[in-house]
């Protein structure tokens, strides 16, 4: 696998770190040149965004966007929201969706699918553990997914106002 920048090689990963975020937004446009050319900061600026030794110097919200936008990844966004405790969770477009009974269908599928995996875990020794969790998580995540796509399709019926 090759890496599209030279970014990554110059910091160490800290974990949880909103440098390590923007720098992981800057390796997913491809580096701090290609970045340059969809935002309007230059590559410089770009640069001490993700470098620890400028820790005064951060990416405003509106490059964040920009950036997220044209990488089609939101690692600094996502990064801002677990420091919230927060969860991101993408909405499909309302054309995505499907009728209010395949709503309640895949909604009711999916937590059945939750309480059917983690019963069988619980059941086993009453714990759910570090082997177990990812395919819940899974399980957790199509719920959510399910509910979200509903969320659309009940949002879209409320009236925007002007």
């Amino acid at each position: 696998m090759s890496n599209k920048s030279r970014i990554h090689s110059f910091h160490p990963e800290l974990y949880g770190d909103v440098k390590s975020a923007v720098r992981a937004l800057l390796h997913a446009i491809g580096g701090e040149a290609k970045a340059a050319a969809v935002c309007r900061v230059s590559k410089s600026t770009l640069s001490e965004y993700g470098n620890p030794r400028y820790g005064e110097r951060h990416m405003p919200v509106d490059v964040v966007l920009a950036l997220e936008r044209a990488a089609g990844e939101m690692p600094v966004t996502e990064h801002l929201a677990a420091e919230h405790g927060a969860l991101l969770l993408h909405l499909p477009a309302v054309e995505a969706v499907g009728s209010w009974l395949d709503h309640l269908t895949s909604i009711g599928k999916e937590a059945g699918d939750v309480f059917h995996r983690a019963g069988e875990y619980l059941a086993n020794d009453g714990d759910i553990d570090a082997h177990e969790a990812p395919a819940l998580l899974r399980e957790v995540d199509e719920l959510l997914a399910a509910v979200a796509a509903m969320r659309v399709s009940v949002r879209a019926r409320i009236p925007q106002e002007e």
